[in-house]
C-alpha cells in the first residue's frame, strides 16, 4: 500500500518516518511510479537528511523511453512535469522507430554500474542481432 507523505518526504504524520519510490505518494501531486522518480526522491531524500537542502521535493521528468521489440522505440524527452509547465509537453522532442531505439539504448548504456558491462551489453546486442535469442525449451 502507499503511503501519504508531505512535499518533504516525511509519512503524514510523523517527522522521523520518510517514504520514497513506489510506496509513497504526495497528495494532490501525481508523479509516475518509475526508476527516475525513485531516483531523484532517494537522491532529495539524501540532500535533505544531510541537511544540504530544505526546499519540498519537486520533479521534472527527464523524458520517456520505451522499448517496443524489434528494433522499435518510443522516445519522449524533456518533458516537464506539473501544471506551471504543462504547455511544454507539447513541445518535447518525440521520435519513433529505430532513432528512438539509439537513444534507448545509449541512456541504457551510461546506467550501467561498471565499465564491463559497458562493453558487454552492446556485445550481447550485436550476438542476439546475428544469432537470435538463446532460449531453452524443455
Amino acid at each position: 500500500t502507499q503511503s501519504t507523505w508531505d512535499e518533504r518526504m516525511a509519512v503524514s504524520g510523523r517527522r522521523d518516518v520518510y517514504a520514497v519510490g513506489d510506496c509513497a505518494t504526495i497528495p494532490d501531486t501525481p508523479l509516475p511510479q518509475t526508476a527516475q522518480v525513485a531516483e531523484a526522491e532517494g537522491a532529495w531524500l539524501a540532500a535533505h537528511l544531510a541537511g544540504r537542502t530544505n526546499k519540498p521535493f519537486e520533479f521534472a521528468s527527464k523524458g520517456l523511453l520505451a522499448y517496443i521489440g524489434g528494433f522499435k522505440a518510443l522516445a519522449e524527452l524533456g518533458i516537464p512535469i506539473g501544471d506551471q509547465k504543462r504547455d511544454l509537453h507539447d513541445r518535447a522532442a518525440k521520435l519513433k522507430g529505430f532513432a528512438a531505439l539509439v537513444v534507448w539504448r545509449s541512456a541504457y548504456l551510461t546506467r550501467l554500474g561498471s565499465w564491463r558491462l559497458r562493453l558487454q551489453v552492446p556485445m550481447d546486442w550485436l550476438k542476439t542481432m546475428f544469432f537470435g535469442r538463446d532460449v531453452s525449451r524443455f
